[in-house]
């Protein structure tokens, strides 16, 4: 079965594997536990920093900035590297492709892959 959804929150309860997509590429593949537990992609962080979180007060949900390209608009590299804070020259040239880090863990993301994203950092420009 396949189910294709924003909403998080369905996500969790209902699938074992999560596909992350932005502008019609995959970013991120991994188990479902996995995924929540550790994304790296800065858009699948992103997507989880937007989640309302049920124990905190009034706290302001994160946006996304900018929009999410047309697809003729998209340019050579990455499509969100005009939004991520860790977008460098090569980002912005280059697609990266889908790699493996941990046991069926894919992610498209060349900041991950030289180790320029830290962990639970804002990820967004």
């Amino acid at each position: 079965m396949v189910l294709i959804t924003h909403d998080l929150g369905v996500v969790a309860e209902s699938c074992d594997r999560v596909v992350v997509m932005y502008a019609g590429r995959k970013v991120e593949e991994a188990d479902v536990v996995d995924l929540f537990d550790r994304p790296l992609h800065p858009y699948t962080r992103a997507l989880m920093l937007s989640m309302p979180a049920m124990n905190t007060r009034s706290r302001r949900l994160s946006e996304i900035p900018g929009m999410v390209p047309a697809p003729h608009e998209l340019g050579r590299g990455c499509a969100f590297a005009a939004r991520c804070a860790y977008a460098n020259d090569r980002c912005r040239a280059n697609i990266p492709e889908l790699t493996e880090h941990g046991a069926g863990h894919v992610v498209a993301c060349f900041a991950v892959e030289e180790n320029r994203l830290p962990l639970h950092e804002k990820v967004l420009a």
